[in-house]
């Protein structure tokens, strides 16, 4: 586990990186030492020669021939420690330093080439006798008129070869040791940047599903971390309430069937205690019957739900005349609402035919259940008013009525499933409590909104706004 930490990890790559960079390091300035020093002792044999070579011309002009003690006296007074020896036009040696002592430096055929071409030569040669390698310059002179001779300077590379040696000794020896100290400081720091998500780690393994509300530690330093214990908060907020609906869902679903259950087990016993005739059997299979297909719409609408929330409802998408349903709507509606002594209208605020796309029967079961409520909880002589309008690209269609209204602590939660001002009331209908849910998650299958207004005594006004284009058209058209 420790080799797969991500400390562990960090540091490797860091330590890596930095054993790569030190050796491309290493490797640089050793090329570029050894290249700087071979050029500075090029550039002074090459002087060495020049100046030879003008003692030579001097000396001949002098005497007309070459003194070879003079040349060394030549040499030693400008304490060079080189080696120098002069060539004739034969290849015969006629001078040299005393400290050759009688070696002859090496003069190979493309070295011959490039004096017959008349160019210097340089190169770095293994002198026998010598035991150390040397650069030799090879450098044709003579006086005018007369045969070029050679001059041969040669210099030690062992001093450079020892000041590498020490370089490359210096790399080998402290590049591990700052690559080992590097590394322990890459550890701390990987440990101290890290630090932040331990504390996350040790808080996290403290919640479940009992303590939800709790919160991650957050950085006051804003980085990457801290969003990320920010973007964990948000989500155990939202599964926290998540969770509370869920177990609030599971409370009031176990109590809503719990009724029916109960009086089906009730009427039952009644039945088989004390029902004597066939009309009281009749008349508690009856209720019975009624209970039952209470439940059934309940576990439909649960279905219905439950698809929602996995954001898997159904919707049969094509273009429908709106304006047509509510006008159905409204004609179905109004037989009822006259029997219940209540006006019922429809004010269509369009100047043509309006069109949508969306799923047809869905939408109608939303403005149906509006219309029943409207009609459920509006007393005899009471008003009710269907409207239509378009706004934008929306249409807007309202459920307005004079009933008895709804409280505003009420508001906020009559979408919620299983919620009822008035139970009494609605077991009474044969409410379920999930009517105006479903209709919340038709409207948002749609991509629409649906808002409510009431004041007790008044009325309420229920408003669903709908994109004419249907769900999904925003999110083509980007």
């Amino acid at each position: 586990m420790f080799f797969r930490t991500i400390r562990f990890r960090l540091t490797l790559w860091y330590a890596l990186s930095l054993a790569v960079v030190l050796a491309a390091s290493g490797l640089f300035w050793h090329f570029y030492l050894a290249n700087s020093l071979l050029r500075h002792v090029d550039e002074r044999i090459l002087n060495v020669a020049q100046d030879v070579a003008g003692y030579l011309a001097d000396a001949h002009q002098a005497h007309g021939q070459d003194d070879c003690q003079e040349l060394n006296n030549f040499v030693h007074r400008h304490s060079w420690a080189g080696y120098v020896a002069i060539q004739n036009e034969n290849g015969a040696v006629t001078c040299a330093s005393s400290n050759l002592g009688g070696i002859q430096l090496p003069l190979n055929k493309l070295t011959l080439q490039r004096i017959k071409q008349g160019m210097a030569s340089i190169e770095t040669v293994q002198v026998p006798g010598l035991g150390h390698p040397v650069r030799l310059l090879t450098y044709p002179w003579g006086p005018s008129g007369t045969p070029a001779n050679l001059i041969q300077v040669a210099e030690s590379l062992e001093p450079m070869n020892h000041t590498l040696e020490d370089l490359r000794l210096l790399l080998l020896t402290f590049s591990p040791l700052a690559l080992l100290a590097l590394s322990f400081g890459g550890w701390f720091l990987a440990s101290q940047a890290l630090a932040p998500v331990s504390r996350i780690t040790r808080a996290a393994q403290n919640i479940n599903a009992r303590n939800l509300s709790e919160q991650l530690p957050v950085a006051s330093s804003g980085d990457e971390i801290a969003r990320l214990a920010q973007t964990f908060n948000a989500m155990l907020t939202r599964l926290d309430e998540a969770f509370r609906k869920t177990r609030q869902f599971s409370a009031d679903a176990s109590h809503e069937l719990r009724t029916p259950l109960t009086i089906l087990k009730g009427e039952t016993e009644v039945a088989l205690r004390w029902a004597k005739t066939p009309e009281e059997f009749h008349d508690i299979l009856r209720s019975n019957l009624e209970e039952i297909d209470r439940m059934g719409r309940m576990i439909e609408d649960l279905l219905a739900l439950a698809k929602s929330d996995a954001g898997e409802m159904p919707l049969e998408r094509h273009r429908f005349s709106l304006s047509d349903v509510l006008q159905h709507l409204y004609l179905q509606a109004k037989a009822l609402a006259e029997a219940g002594g209540l006006k019922i209208v429809l004010n269509l605020d369009v100047i043509e035919e309006i069109r949508m796309v969306g799923d047809e029967l869905r939408l109608r079961q939303v403005f149906l259940n509006l219309i029943s409520n409207a009609i459920k909880y509006t007393t005899a002589g009471g008003r009710i008013e269907i409207a239509l309008s378009v706004e934008g690209a929306d249409a807007v269609v309202s459920v307005q009525d004079t009933g008895i209204g709804i409280a505003a602590e009420h508001l906020p939660h009559i979408f919620d499933r299983f919620y009822r001002i008035d139970k009494a009331r609605n077991r009474q209908d044969g409410g379920t409590g999930l009517g105006l849910s479903i209709v919340k998650s038709i409207v948002e299958a749609h991509e629409g909104t649906i808002s409510v207004e009431s004041t007790v005594g008044v009325g309420s006004i229920f408003t669903v706004r709908l994109p004419l284009a249907g769900p999904g058209a925003a999110t083509a058209a980007s």
